[in-house]
């Protein structure tokens, strides 16, 4: 097996999952078959990279196709509209530069960019995407991101919002990256932030499991793979945890497991069982921005010459 970021780094197995338990999940979850995906594949496992904390699964031939993205979104149509990292990463967007975005979508954040006067051009594979947005006079090719072809035109930026994590060969992305960016341009990505106390008490998160994510980042792993492929750190923030998201972990969360790290969500699990309501929420509000991260990684990269 290789290591997708670098052949030469070693690797070690961390964890194994049954096939027919991601099978179970999707089916219950998310009303999708994803049987054929493990056809004789016992287990899932997960491996990582010993040099950047980076985590993967394997085999990557478990990888979601068209079909199961089809399938997946019948329940998940506003998928793209107005997210968090939208909102960060038009803070960086100056008027007269030139943007690509990887998985455009309903072009939602071209049209944020056109606004500040940013010259976009998305990729997407989604083809009734890409048709329906020509109406819309966007500038989107149904282009497959390793197969773009930019005419030696550089880009500024190109942004990635919830893309990485499904790509199996990284290192093939941040050398492509590298390849059409501009002298001191900015790559700026957003994935889940599977660091992985968001989802310490479910650890197996249907939405974290393939055929829809091929990896599983942290900041720390990104900030280390970056730096491999020519890459400089320029910003990192993580999405504040929501009320629901807290409340999602304290559901989840035993007064039995009683640990040094689940200190914080015991005592906070205590709180709603005690006081009202009220003063719970408030408590709440103010100790979750220091507890734990929130679902989202925003990093900035920018090109080393």
């Amino acid at each position: 097996m290789t290591n997708p970021i670098n052949k030469d780094f070693k690797i070690k197995l961390i964890d194994k999952i049954p096939s027919t338990k991601i099978i179970h999940r999707y089916k219950n979850e998310c009303e999708v078959d994803v049987s054929r995906y493990f056809d004789r594949i016992e287990f899932v496992e997960i491996y990582e990279c010993k040099e950047t904390g980076y985590r993967f699964y394997f085999p990557f031939s478990i990888i979601g196709d068209s079909d199961f993205y089809i399938n997946l979104s019948k329940g998940n149509r506003n998928y793209y509209h107005d997210r968090w990292e939208h909102k960060v990463a038009i803070k960086y967007a100056k008027s007269g530069e030139k943007w690509l975005e990887v998985g455009s979508g309903n072009s939602y954040f071209l049209g944020k960019l056109e606004k500040v006067g940013v010259s976009a051009l998305g990729l997407e594979l989604n083809s009734d995407e890409v048709l329906r947005v020509e109406n819309e006079k966007f500038k989107v090719h149904n282009c497959d991101f390793f197969s773009f072809d930019s005419k030696n035109e550089g880009f500024d930026v190109v942004a990635a919002f919830q893309v990485l994590e499904h790509i199996k060969d990284v290192s093939a992305f941040f050398i492509k990256a590298n390849e059409l960016l501009k002298k001191n341009g900015r790559l700026i990505i957003a994935v889940p932030n599977n660091n992985p106390y968001l989802y310490v008490f479910d650890q197996y998160h249907t939405l974290t499991l393939p055929p829809h994510h091929m990896g599983l980042w942290t900041g720390q792993s990104l900030e280390r793979v970056g730096s491999n492929f020519g890459f400089s750190v320029k910003n990192l923030q993580y999405e504040p945890i929501s009320q629901y998201e807290l409340n999602y972990i304290l559901n989840l969360c035993s007064l039995d497991d009683f640990s040094v790290n689940n200190l914080k969500f015991i005592f906070l699990k205590g709180v709603r069982k005690v006081f009202p309501k009220k003063i719970f929420q408030l408590v709440s509000s103010i100790y979750r921005k220091f507890i734990v991260n929130g679902r989202n990684i925003f990093i900035v990269f920018e090109k080393n010459d």
